[in-house]
C-alpha cells in the first residue's frame, strides 16, 4: 500500500499526477491544511481510488478487490457447489464456510463465484454478480472496512450511479455516527440494484473489531434480497448464527464438508499431480490426514521424486517436516502464550474435557477454553453435540506431542499420571490403562485392567482384556491371578483353544499365591474347574467336562455366571451324544443364570445354542422367535452390544433356509463386524462361510470365493466340522456348484466317506456332504460304485438322525436318498422318499435343503407333484429354483424316443409339452417360458397335431406312451 502526505512535497512529482488524475483531491489537501475535514473522491472511478486512513489517504489496494484467480488443474468440487446454490435458490442471507488453516475455503469460494459467471454466461443473463473483499489486520477500522466494502461493491457494472458515496461522507463526520445513520443510505441503494449479487468476504478470521461485526449484523439484519454475504473463515465471527439458523437464512459448510473425499484426494493425487498412487495408499493418506487438503498438498509435494512413495506414505505424521512447518507457522504461532501452553499440556489426550483438561493444567477454564478453541477453528474436532467432548485433528495432535517431547520433557510422565488418575476416578478404564501404559506403569495398568476385566467379560467386551493384555509384559499375569483367570476365560469364549489349554496346563500357583484369602479361595476354584470344564467342551472330551463343571458348581455360589458355563458344558455334551431333549434344558438353565447374574454375553449364547438345538428337530419357527427375542437381551442404552453378532449369523442361517437370502445376507455381514469387535474368530469365520453359501445361491461365485478366503483369515484353526454351524464345507460346495469334480474326487479320496472311525456324533451327520459328493460322481460316472456308496452312507446317517430326533438331518438325507434312488433308476422309491422329506419339511416351510440340490431336485419334484404329491407346497419350491436350474433339469426329455412320430416335436414344443404335463395353464407356461400366450397356443396346436390327440389330457397321456415324457 502507498501512503501520500500531503503535506509535505517529498512526493510532489506524485501528487501532481494524482491531482491532475483526481482534481477533487487538490481541493482535500487545502481543506487538510486548514484543518478542515476532506472529502472522499468519488468511486465512480475504479482505477486508483483512496481512501483515509487516520491523517493521510492511501492508494486503495485492488488486488484486495479481485476474485483469486483457479488453478487450471483444480480438483473440481462439485457436491459443494451445489450445496452453496441450495443455498441461494432457498433465499438464505448468509454462506459461512468455516474451518481451519488449509481446508480449501477460498479456492471453493472461487470456484463457486466463477460457476455462477459461467451459468450466466451459459445462460445468456446476469442472474448474479459477484463482489470480492480480501481482509486484512488494518480493516479492523471500520472507516477502511467499509470504504473497501463499498469499492468491492462497485468493481460490478451496471450500476447507473456509484453506490455508498453518501456513507463515505457520512463516515468523515468528526462525531461518531450509529451505524444505521451510515449504512441505512447504502441499504437502500442496494435494494435498486437489478440484478442479485454475493459478495464474498475472505479471511474474516483476521477481524476482531466489534465496530465491524456490529455492522455486518446490522446489514444481515436488514439486508436487500438482491445482496448475498459469504463469509470465509477460520474461526466464526460474533455474528447471530443461531439466529439466521433458526430461521433457515443460514448455509454452512465446515471441516467436516470440506475435507476431501478418497475419490477427490485420488484425482487430486494421480490427476492433478500426476503420481500414480495405489488405492491403498491414498486410503491411508486420506486417513491420516482427515481429509485435510493442506495435508495432502504437503504429502503430494513430500512425494515428488521418490522412488518408494508406500513408505513415506507410513511416515507422513504431524512430525514430519512440511506439516510440522506448516502448522506451526500457520496455526501455533498465531495463538497467545496460554493457548500454546494449554494445548501443550493437553496434547496427551485422545478426547478432551473441561474437568480433565483441568485436571492436567492446575486450572479451572478447561471447558470454555475448548470452546473457544472451536469457535476459533484451531484444529478440534467436537465429538458430541452437547459440545462436552472433543478432540484434536491427528496431524495437529501429532505436532503438539512433538513439541511437548521437545519443549517439556519431563513433564510427560506427570501429564500421563494425572490423566490416568482422571479416567479411573471417572470409570473411563480403556483410557486410564493407556495412560498408564504410556509412562511404562505396568503395576498400575495391570491393576486397572483387573480392575475393568469382570465387567467386560459380562458385558462381552472381550476386546478390553485380549488387547491390553497383550499390551502387557509375559510377567504381568503372574502377579495377578484374578486377571489371569479373567484373561484365560477370554481366550476360551473367544475360541482360542489352544492358547487356554496352554495356560491351564499348571494352575497350582493360582492357589497357592492367594492361599492367605480364604475367603476368596472357595471362588476362584470355582473359576479354574469351569474354565477347564468349558476346555474339555472344546475338545470333546465329555466326561472329564461334566465331572469339572461338577466341581466348579459346588464351589460356586447360586447364580454366578460361571454356573452358567457348566450348563453349557453339560448342555454341549447332551448335543455332543445326540440328546437334544437334555441339551434344551442345560441351554435353558444356563439362560436363566446369565439373566440372574447380568451376564449378557452367557444369556445370549445359551439362547443361540437352545435355538439351534430346536432347529435341529426341525423346529424353525421356534428358532427364529427364540433369536428375534434374544435381540432384546443385547441393547445397552441404545446401542448393540458385540455380542449380538451370535445372533445375527445363527438367525442368518434360519433365514437362508426359508430362501430370505437379501436379509440372510444382511445379518451376515452386520453378525460378522459385530464378532469381529468381540474378537471372536470363531463365530466370525462361521459367518463368512455362511455368507458364502448366500453368495453360492445367488449365483455370485466370485465373492463366494473371497467369504470362504475371508473365513481362513478369521479363524485360521483347524477346528472339525462339530464348530462350524452350517458353515461346513463351504469349498467343496463351490467344488459341486462349478462341477469341479476332479477336486471333490481328490476330496473323497482324502477324507474318506467311512463314519465307522468318525467318534462324534454330529461330525458323522455332517457326512451328508460326502454322500452329496459321491451321488454328484456317481452321475458323471454311471458305471462306478459311488451311488452304491452313497446309498450306504445315507442308510446309516438316517438311522442315527431318526433315532435321536435330529429331523432337520433327516429331511436332507430323505432328500439325498431320493436323489440317488433317481439316479440309479428306482423312480418309486425316489418318491416314497421324496414324499416323506416333504411331509416332515412342509410344515415350517423347508426351502434349501431342496433347491441347494439344483436340477436334479427339481426334476423329482415336478415328477412328484405329477403324482399329486404336496403340490402347493412344491410350487413354491419350484418358484425358488433359478430361473436356468428347471430347464437343465428338464433337457433329459428334449432326447426322449420320438421315432414312433411322423413328425418329431421341436424343443421349444418339448418344454411346452413338459409344463402342460406339470398342470400349468397356458398362461403360467407363456410367463415361465418368456412367451406370448398366442405362441404358446400355437404350440399347442401343433403338439395336439403330431401326437394325434384333441385335449392337453390326452396329449400327456399319449406322449408317455410314446416313451416321449417319462412314465409316471
Amino acid at each position: 500500500m502507498v501512503s501520500v502526505d500531503l503535506t509535505s512535497f517529498h512526493h510532489h512529482d506524485l501528487f501532481l499526477r494524482l491531482n491532475r488524475s483526481y482534481p477533487s483531491l487538490h481541493k482535500a489537501s487545502h481543506d487538510y491544511g486548514s484543518g478542515r475535514v476532506p472529502s472522499i473522491p468519488s468511486f465512480a472511478l475504479k482505477s486508483n481510488v483512496f481512501i483515509y486512513n487516520g491523517h493521510m489517504p492511501e492508494i486503495l489496494l485492488r488486488t484486495k478487490l479481485y476474485v483469486p484467480p483457479l488453478r487450471p488443474n483444480l480438483v473440481s468440487r462439485p457436491r459443494l457447489i451445489e450445496r452453496l446454490d441450495q443455498g441461494l435458490q432457498l433465499g438464505a442471507k448468509l454462506t459461512l464456510i468455516s474451518a481451519p488453516a488449509g481446508f480449501g475455503k477460498t479456492t471453493l469460494a472461487s470456484e463457486w463465484v466463477g460457476s455462477l459467471r459461467l451459468h450466466a454466461v451459459k445462460e445468456s443473463q446476469t442472474k448474479y454478480q459477484a463482489s470480492w473483499l480480501s481482509l486484512d489486520e488494518n480493516d479492523n477500522d471500520l472507516a477502511r472496512f467499509l470504504t473497501y466494502f463499498i469499492a468491492a461493491l462497485n468493481q460490478n457494472e451496471g450500476f447507473e450511479s456509484p453506490l455508498g458515496e453518501g456513507v463515505l461522507s457520512v463516515l468523515q463526520s468528526p462525531q461518531p455516527a450509529p451505524t444505521e445513520t451510515f449504512l441505512t443510505p447504502l441499504i437502500n441503494e442496494i435494494t435498486a440494484i437489478p440484478n442479485g449479487m454475493i459478495f464474498v468476504l475472505d479471511d474474516y478470521h483476521v477481524i476482531s473489531s466489534s465496530e465491524v461485526d456490529d455492522a455486518l449484523i446490522f446489514l444481515l439484519e436488514h439486508l436487500p434480497h438482491q445482496l448475498h454475504l459469504a463469509i470465509v473463515t477460520r474461526k466464526d465471527p460474533n455474528l447471530p448464527f443461531a439466529r439466521l439458523r433458526a430461521r433457515g437464512q443460514l448455509t454452512e459448510l465446515r471441516a467436516t464438508d470440506l475435507r476431501f473425499s478418497i475419490s477427490e484426494a485420488a484425482e487430486f493425487f494421480n490427476e492433478v499431480m500426476s503420481l500414480n498412487l495405489a488405492e491403498e495408499d491414498i486410503t491411508v493418506l486420506d486417513s491420516q490426514t482427515e481429509g485435510w487438503i493442506a495435508g495432502l498438498q504437503l504429502a503430494a509435494i513430500s512425494m515428488q521424486g521418490q522412488k518408494d512413495a508406500t513408505r513415506l506414505i507410513k511416515s507422513f505424521t504431524g512430525s514430519h517436516r512440511f506439516v510440522l512447518d506448516y502448522l506451526i507457522e500457520e496455526v501455533l504461532n498465531q495463538q497467545h502464550v496460554s493457548v500454546q501452553t494449554f494445548l501443550l499440556q493437553t496434547a496427551i489426550l485422545r478426547r478432551l474435557t473441561g474437568s480433565l483438561c483441568d485436571a492436567l493444567t492446575g486450572e479451572d477454564n478447561g471447558q470454555e477454553t475448548l470452546e473457544r478453541l472451536e469457535h476459533a477453528n484451531l484444529f478440534i474436532i467436537p465429538l458430541d453435540e452437547e459440545r462436552r467432548w472433543y478432540r484434536y485433528h491427528h496431524l495437529f495432535a501429532e505436532l503438539l506431542q512433538q513439541r511437548l517431547k521437545h519443549t517439556y520433557p519431563n513433564l510427560i510422565r506427570d501429564l500421563h499420571s494425572k490423566a490416568a488418575g482422571w479416567h479411573e476416578t471417572n470409570g473411563e478404564f480403556h483410557e486410564a490403562i493407556h495412560h498408564a501404559i504410556a509412562m511404562d506403569d505396568t503395576k498400575t495398568a495391570t491393576r486397572l485392567i483387573e480392575k475393568g476385566a469382570l465387567e467386560a467379560l459380562e458385558r462381552s467386551d472381550l476386546r478390553f482384556i485380549l488387547n491390553w493384555v497383550d499390551r502387557l509384559p509375559d510377567t504381568a499375569l503372574e502377579s495377578s491371578p484374578w486377571l489371569f483367570l479373567y484373561h484365560t476365560w477370554a481366550l476360551l469364549i473367544s475360541g482360542q483353544v489352544d492358547v487356554a489349554a496352554s495356560r491351564l496346563e499348571n494352575t497350582e500357583w493360582i492357589l497357592e499365591l492367594n492361599s492367605a484369602d480364604e475367603s476368596r479361595i472357595q471362588e476362584m476354584f470355582g473359576y479354574i474347574a469351569g474354565s477347564k470344564a468349558l476346555l474339555c467342551l472344546w475338545q470333546r472330551d465329555y466326561e472329564n467336562g461334566i465331572n469339572l463343571a461338577n466341581q466348579a458348581l459346588e464351589n460356586l455360589p447360586e447364580n454366578h455366571w460361571v454356573r452358567g458355563y457348566c450348563a453349557i458344558v453339560l448342555g454341549g455334551t447332551f448335543a455332543g451324544v445326540g440328546n437334544l431333549g437334555e441339551a434344551i434344558s442345560a441351554f435353558v438353565e444356563s439362560s436363566s443364570v446369565g439373566k440372574a447374574s447380568g451376564n449378557k454375553l452367557l444369556e445370549v449364547s445359551s439362547a443361540c445354542n437352545h435355538a439351534y438345538v430346536l432347529e435341529l428337530e426341525g423346529h424353525l419357527q421356534q428358532a427364529i422367535k427364540i433369536y428375534q427375542d434374544a435381540f432384546l437381551i443385547t441393547e445397552r442404552d441404545g446401542r448393540e452390544i458385540p455380542v449380538g453378532g451370535y445372533i445375527y449369523i445363527d438367525l442368518a442361517r434360519l433365514l437362508y433356509e426359508l430362501d430370505e437370502l437379501g436379509l440372510a445376507s444382511q445379518h451376515l455381514k452386520k453378525g460378522i463386524k459385530l464378532c469381529q469387535q468381540l474378537m471372536d474368530g470363531r463365530a466370525e469365520k462361521i459367518g463368512h462361510l455362511l455368507l458364502a453359501r448366500v453368495q453360492l445361491a445367488q449365483g455370485d461365485v466370485v465373492n463366494a470365493l473371497n467369504s470362504i478366503k475371508n473365513a481362513e483369515k478369521a479363524y485360521p484353526g483347524q477346528e472339525t466340522s462339530f464348530d462350524l454351524r452350517g458353515g461346513e464345507y463351504a469349498q467343496i460346495r463351490l467344488w459341486l456348484k462349478e462341477k469341479n469334480l476332479k477336486e471333490v474326487e481328490a476330496w473323497i479320496e482324502e477324507s474318506g466317506a467311512s463314519i465307522n472311525n468318525v467318534l462324534h456324533f454330529k461330525t458323522k451327520l455332517n457326512s451328508t456332504m460326502h454322500a452329496r459328493a459321491l451321488i454328484a460322481l456317481g452321475r458323471e460316472y454311471p458305471n462306478g460304485p459311488h451311488l452304491n456308496d452313497a446309498q450306504d452312507l445315507l442308510e446309516k446317517l438316517l438311522r442315527l438322525a431318526e433315532n435321536n430326533g435330529w429331523a432337520s438331518k433327516v429331511i436332507e438325507i430323505l432328500a439325498l436318498q431320493a436323489m440317488a434312488l433317481e439316479e440309479e433308476g428306482d423312480a418309486a422309491q425316489a418318491m416314497t422318499k421324496l414324499e416323506r422329506a416333504l411331509i416332515l419339511a412342509e410344515p415350517e416351510g423347508f426351502v434349501r435343503t431342496f433347491v441347494d440340490e439344483g436340477p436334479a431336485m427339481a426334476h423329482l419334484l415336478r415328477k412328484a407333484r405329477n403324482h399329486g404329491i404336496a403340490s402347493t407346497y412344491i410350487r413354491q419350491l419350484l418358484a425358488a429354483f433359478p430361473m436356468d436350474e428347471p430347464a437343465q433339469a428338464d433337457t433329459r426329455t428334449s432326447h426322449a424316443d420320438q421315432s414312433e412320430l411322423v413328425e418329431p416335436l421341436s424343443e421349444r414344443e418339448l418344454e411346452v409339452l413338459q409344463r402342460i404335463a406339470e398342470g400349468l395353464t397356458n398362461r403360467q407356461v407363456a410367463d415361465q417360458l418368456y412367451l406370448s400366450l398366442n405362441t404358446v397356443k400355437v404350440h399347442t396346436r401343433n403338439i395336439y397335431g403330431k401326437l394325434g390327440v384333441n385335449n392337453r389330457t390326452e396329449a400327456v397321456a399319449r406322449a408317455r406312451d410314446l416313451g416321449v415324457l417319462p412314465r409316471s
